[in-house]
């Protein structure tokens, strides 16, 4: 059962990844402790870790804090727990640069886990070694490797393609101006011969 195969991995003191899995279901019918948490939409940085301190902390008042000083809580939380931390993170590939720092900041915690989701191929993905630092396992690793081997990030591709035609309209816009200041030039020359001629 996949549940059990997470939950040897979370004992064994390491991060779990899925692939296109329904982890809210598995999170709702197995949740045995109040030091799990559940994070739908991990890119809305500052309110999922709001999110996170209020289920694990009820009553806190999380309005006026700063993001360090929410995580300090969740950090403080998850010392004094004597149950594991889990926070099951969906649509982990929805996360941007700044709001990865928050989930490295979280897994760096000593006795705070991640059971992280995949759900899409279409959204930019986070680089793989980001789960190589972090000791993660990927469950259904199989589906996951050919999925990733699929899929083409373009935008590396689009920039550069945008790159050249930038380049080639530059260059086109230069010898056209170059053209124009040697006719002028040109004509210059000629206009001051013929008033050298005139005046002599």
């Amino acid at each position: 059962m996949l549940f059990d195969d997470i939950w040897q991995h979370l004992e064994e003191g390491s991060n779990v990844l899925l692939y296109r899995q329904n982890i809210y279901q598995l999170f709702s019918e197995n949740r045995g402790s109040s030091s799990w948490a559940f994070v739908s939409n991990p890119k809305k940085g500052k309110t999922a870790i709001s999110d996170i301190v209020n289920v694990l902390v009820p009553g806190r008042v999380v309005k006026s804090l700063s993001v360090a000083q929410l995580l300090d809580i969740i950090n403080d939380f998850a010392r004094e727990s004597e149950d594991m931390v889990v926070l099951w993170v969906d649509n982990f590939e929805r996360l941007n640069k700044r709001t990865l720092e928050y989930y490295v900041e979280l897994i760096s915690m000593a006795n705070v886990y991640l059971v992280c989701n995949i759900m899409s191929e279409d959204e930019e993905f986070i680089s793989p070694s980001f789960f190589d630092d972090y000791t993660f396992v990927i469950l259904n690793s199989d589906e996951y490797s050919s999925s990733r081997a699929m899929s083409v990030n373009v935008k590396f591709t689009l920039l550069l393609l945008l790159s050249v035609f930038t380049f080639i309209l530059f260059i086109r816009v230069q010898l056209s101006l170059v053209r124009y200041l040697v006719s002028a030039l040109w004509f210059s020359l000629l206009m001051y011969r013929s008033f050298y001629y005139i005046t002599r």
